[in-house]
């Protein structure tokens, strides 16, 4: 995968956030409940919770949430011991 097909691309209006990763586009409507969190870690900088909403809407399960949580666990210094979260 190119860097440019691998790059998020986040765009907010009132209507909603637009989501685009590679040849995909997600749509965030407003009353979306996942809205106000795509909203919040947009002015924070934090994109991670709309690559794993991405991976959600992308049907892509518990290992994607694994190598996430050991990602942030590495990043943090810490040792990724977890139980199964479903």
């Amino acid at each position: 995968m190119t860097r440019e097909s691998s790059s998020l691309g986040v765009f907010r209006t009132d209507a909603g956030v637009t989501l685009s990763f590679g040849s995909n586009t997600y749509f965030i409507e407003s009353n979306d409940p996942f809205h106000n969190i795509a909203c919040k870690s947009i002015d924070q900088e934090d994109y991670i919770p709309l690559y794993v909403e991405i991976a959600k809407r992308e049907g892509v399960g518990p290992e994607f949430r694994d190598m996430l949580l050991d990602m942030i666990a590495e990043a943090n210094g810490e040792s990724a011991s977890f139980e199964d979260l479903n």
